[in-house]
């Protein structure tokens, strides 16, 4: 009964390791013997070794098929008996897809060793077959997880096996058998019921270490994920922030540039002077496409870009677009020249500063890339057939210039590309003039030839507006008679004498007065009366939102309806909705044209209906 005793114990040992080994893949303690270059050992690496998943299982069965043949014939019955659900095991396994092969793996191990912890009990060192048909699977097993563990685990087995030998430890010769399977029988069922409950007990701390780890890993990653959402979420804010200020800084001094512009135009008849001055315009608007298409570029990449409609003579600003570049085309030497069909229609609801945008980022290209031979837009369309109230328009702007390489072609709307060359490179434009299209549900579209010229179409629909819209031309005329009082609101001193020398120039019977800050206007307002007051919305002490918020609380009827329109440079959307919200009737984005703003004071104060 001692070399009974003695045969457990080692049994157990061996069965425990094994367990050990092959139940806790997550163990830190192996993580010395994990293959390096293989994936990670978990249920989703495991299941990668599928291939050779069947062809292992088939090896399994054929090896315990012949040890039942071989205990059969020595009239081992016991053992002969005990293979079969063995092999019933390996066989489903080797035909079934519903386990993965890291629970066929536990499954094996499990089934296998209780047979060789039977078998090994009963007939010990007799029958080395049974040894070997355990130690190969177990091995192969292990080797598809491990690879350094493979020569571990082989120099354990044979360690322990050769103590066993040593010792004499399981000593039931053959002519015992019958004697030992009538007496041990049930202390070996109870042992296999042991090891059983063993492996179990093995298997759910392991499944249930690995859940924790999984949910605690996945907890941990809910928190990055948190940290990182709040991180991005500053960052954009930060981002907004910046670009906000940046607009702001570019466009105050624009505007004052474009106002010293307009005011020379007006008090210049020298040919020569009037020359310069466009093209002082043309750099003025240059620029100011420029600090767009930055704008623009990380609005549409966020989503965030929407567009702002009105009525506008379509003709008239297409007009003025090619002859804003006239100049810089004929310095060139460079055929200027625009065909305007007679069936455009003369007022269209759309985003007048986004198709001029459009266009005049396609002018800037062809011109600049275009060094002999000339530039040309044909504006036409047709109307809807569904519709006559909407009209499809149609550009198409065409050079002779360099044209465009295959290879800069197939991402030429994507982002920014260029060429090898500085000279060819095709810049934010043409990635935020077809985004702008696509917000208007258009379409753009090029035919290049290298080194013959580009044609670009554009296909954008507008609706159309029946009535006339105010002629801002006729502004001037309009306003003859009006002696308008105005409170100009801006802490800029120069943006501010220069809009006062404008409004001077075209509303002659007019009179303004001027405020630094929103504080100083709310008390002007309050003790004065003012048609319209024109205010800034950056200002120190007191900004444009803060006091018309102030004005629109307060209880004079006449002085809280006062019309206010926002002056800002400012052009994001929450900026302007802000302006809106605050209780601004309307707002002109700077550097402005003075027309534009004149049509505004006509419509708010209401003196130059006809």
């Amino acid at each position: 009964m001692l070399h009974l005793e003695t045969s457990l114990v080692n049994v157990l040992c061996i069965r425990i390791i094994s367990l050990f080994l092959l139940s806790q893949p997550t163990t830190i303690s192996f993580n010395y013997f994990m293959d390096k270059n293989k994936p990670q050992n978990s249920l989703r690496s495991i299941s990668k070794f599928g291939k050779i998943d069947n062809l292992s299982f088939y090896i399994f069965t054929m090896q315990f098929f012949i040890v039942m043949v071989v205990l059969g014939y020595l009239g081992l019955t016991d053992g002969a008996w005990a293979t079969i659900p063995v092999i019933a095991t390996f066989l489903y396994f080797s035909i079934s897809k519903k386990y993965s092969f890291l629970q066929k793996s536990i499954i094996a191990i499990s089934v296998i060793t209780a047979y060789y912890t039977f078998v090994f009990l009963c007939y010990g060192k007799s029958i080395p077959i049974v040894v070997i048909t355990y130690v190969t699977p177990l091995i192969l097993l292990i080797t598809i997880r491990f690879n350094k563990l493979l020569a571990f685990f082989s120099l354990l087995i044979f360690a322990i096996v050769s103590i066993i030998l040593y010792n004499d430890f399981f000593g039931f010769d053959l002519g015992n058998i019958r004697y030992y399977e009538q007496d041990v029988r049930m202390q070996v069922f109870y042992f296999v019921v042991l090891m059983i409950t063993i492996f179990l007990v093995v298997l759910i701390s392991a499944r249930t270490k690995i859940m924790t780890d999984i949910i605690n890993e996945l907890k941990y990653k809910n928190i990055e994920i948190e940290e990182s959402r709040a991180e991005l979420k500053k960052l954009q804010i930060n981002k907004e922030s910046f670009f906000a200020i940046m607009s702001h800084e570019i466009r105050t001094p624009l505007n004052a540039i474009k106002g010293i512009s307009d005011i020379l135009k007006n008090n210049s008849d020298c040919q020569e002077d009037q020359n310069l001055l466009e093209l002082m315009d043309y750099s003025t608007n240059h620029l100011l496409a420029l600090v767009n298409n930055i704008l623009d570029f990380t609005k549409l990449n966020d989503g965030a870009f929407s567009l702002q409609y009105s009525e506008f003579d379509l003709a008239k600003s297409l007009n003025s677009l090619f002859k804003m570049n006239e100049r810089l085309a004929i310095e060139k030497g460079l055929a200027f020249k625009i065909e305007t069909s007679k069936n455009i229609p003369n007022i269209v609801y759309g985003d007048k500063n986004r198709i001029n945008q459009i266009v005049l980022n396609l002018l800037n290209n062809a011109i600049e890339y275009t060094s002999k031979g000339g530039v040309s837009m044909i504006v036409d369309g047709e109307y809807s057939e569904d519709s006559k109230h909407e009209f499809e328009l149609q550009i198409t702007i065409s050079d002779t210039g360099k044209g465009i390489d295959k290879h800069l072609g197939e991402k030429l709307f994507q982002k920014y590309a260029s060429s090898n060359t500085s000279k060819n490179s095709v810049g934010l434009g043409l990635t935020i003039s077809k985004g702008l299209i696509d917000l208007m549900n258009g379409s753009i579209s090029y035919q290049s030839k290298l080194n013959q010229g580009t044609t670009f179409n554009i296909t954008i629909p507008l609706p159309i507006v029946e009535k006339s819209a105010t002629n801002t031309n006729d502004i001037e005329s309009n306003f003859h008679n009006a002696a308008l009082k105005i409170l100009l609101v801006d802490d800029n001193k120069i943006n501010l004498l220069i809009l006062e020398k404008q409004l001077k120039n075209k509303l002659k019977n007019s009179q303004t007065t001027v405020a630094y800050n929103g504080l100083e206007a709310l008390n002007m307002i309050k003790s004065n009366e003012y048609d319209i007051v024109l205010m800034d919305i950056v200002m120190p002490v007191m900004d444009g939102i803060t006091a018309t918020i102030h004005v629109r609380k307060l209880e004079d009827e006449k002085i809280k309806n006062i019309p206010i329109i926002a002056l800002t440079a400012n052009v994001g959307e929450k900026e302007l909705n802000e302006c809106l919200h605050a209780g601004m009737n309307d707002f002109v984005t700077k550097p402005f044209e003075i027309n534009a703003l004149l049509k505004i004071i006509c419509d708010q104060t209401q003196t130059c209906k006809k």
